[in-house]
């Protein structure tokens, strides 16, 4: 039986490391992660009670770009390292980032017998709004993962854009992206396409309302859209932000109604229901092919209104199941309820044909952990 050791320090990323925990288990995989006792999004500690995964004590921060935040990985990577030190495996995983996680695959590649996966589910600082990733000291924070990349057997992407970026550093690594992607939920609750409202047009923002997104482009949306017709705006999730993109959509012309965040299936299926579009409008400085966000929408059966030029706006051109504002004429017929009905089948097909677990463990099944592969 081989043994496999998953090392993550990312509450955010953990949801695709139960995952390949999962999947790896069902092979036949003794399985172990290394997790992070710290969540990111919350900002408080945490217990881990999961079989199989050892927590690891990591320093608080309170800022998403920050130093503290920078040393917390920093540090995380250093514990993980001894304890690695003192554990036989077969197969590393490393996900990445941050990029101090990376520097692992040179050290246990020495091994010798040692396979080691990079799974690349995020690029920073380049997907970081600060308009300053080319000078230092970002440049010396990207090396840090870029020059470990070499070491890796097998080079995971989370899509298609980050195998563009890394092309430089990975033409020699076998490489595959593999989406993001949702596990199954017995309480999941299929989209109902007839509680459609046809009273003006209903927009949705959903998730973290953090720095990346473009709260003034949302804004210019809202304002264009509202001199034909009434908008509204559902938001569900919070962040930072959350008050800053109430006022603006407000300001804009739109009846917000703030939700919060919502567990509970049924009750975020009847809004999304509801709503005639998703908002996928992101900062053009930031370097994302996919948003966690994009395959939330697709799996409520919700089109998207997107302003990502790669991974997902090729996806929304290919499966009609939304509109790419930066594409000629693509917001004609905005409000015609009929083409929104079908855009909406089509956005839970494509959320299935993409997103969808049986989708993620054939990608690993063909292509990493097939009898072909060298891991």
């Amino acid at each position: 039986m081989k043994k496999v050791v998953i090392v993550n320090s990312s509450s955010v990323f953990e949801y695709r490391v139960d995952m390949i925990y999962k999947y790896l288990k069902q092979k036949g995989y003794e399985v172990t992660v290394l997790a992070s006792d710290y969540m990111h999004a919350e900002k408080k500690k945490r217990k881990i009670d999961k079989e199989n995964y050892i927590s690891v004590k990591t320093m608080p921060y309170k800022k998403n770009i920050s130093l503290s935040r920078l040393y917390s990985h920093y540090n995380f990577t250093k514990k993980c390292r001894k304890k690695l030190d003192d554990m036989n495996f077969d197969i590393l995983y490393l996900v990445v980032p941050p990029n101090s996680q990376a520097s692992l695959a040179k050290k246990y590649k020495k091994r010798g017998n040692v396979k080691v996966i990079m799974d690349i589910i995020d690029l920073w600082p380049e997907s970081f709004p600060s308009g300053m990733t080319d000078k230092f000291p970002f440049t010396l924070w990207k090396l840090v993962r870029d020059k470990n990349l070499k070491y890796a057997d097998y080079i995971v992407t989370e899509c298609n854009l980050y195998v563009r970026k890394l092309k430089k550093y990975i033409k020699k690594t076998d490489n595959k992206t593999i989406y993001w992607a949702h596990k199954k939920n017995d309480n999941s609750v299929a989209p109902d396409y007839d509680k459609m409202s046809e009273d003006g047009l209903h927009l949705l923002y959903l998730g973290s309302i953090n720095n990346i997104i473009d709260i003034d482009g949302i804004a210019t949306l809202i304002s264009g859209l509202s001199k034909d017709k009434k908008v509204y705006l559902d938001i569900i999730g919070g962040g930072e932000r959350k008050d800053e993109l109430i006022a603006a959509a407000k300001n804009a012309g739109a009846e917000v109604t703030f939700h919060g965040k919502i567990y509970d299936f049924k009750k975020k299926q009847d809004i999304i229901d509801s709503c005639h579009y998703g908002l996928n409008i992101m900062k053009d400085t930031v370097c994302i092919g996919l948003s966690m966000k994009s395959i939330d929408y697709l799996e409520g059966g919700l089109p998207i209104i997107n302003n990502l030029s790669e991974d997902i706006g090729n996806i929304i051109r290919e499966e009609d199941c939304g509109i790419n504002i930066y594409e000629e004429s693509s917001l004609d017929k905005i409000d015609d309820y009929i083409r929104i009905k079908e855009m909406k089948k089509n956005a839970r097909a494509t959320f299935i044909k993409y997103f969808s677990e049986e989708c993620f463990e054939e990608a690993l099944d063909n292509e990493i952990f097939s009898d072909n592969s060298n891991i």
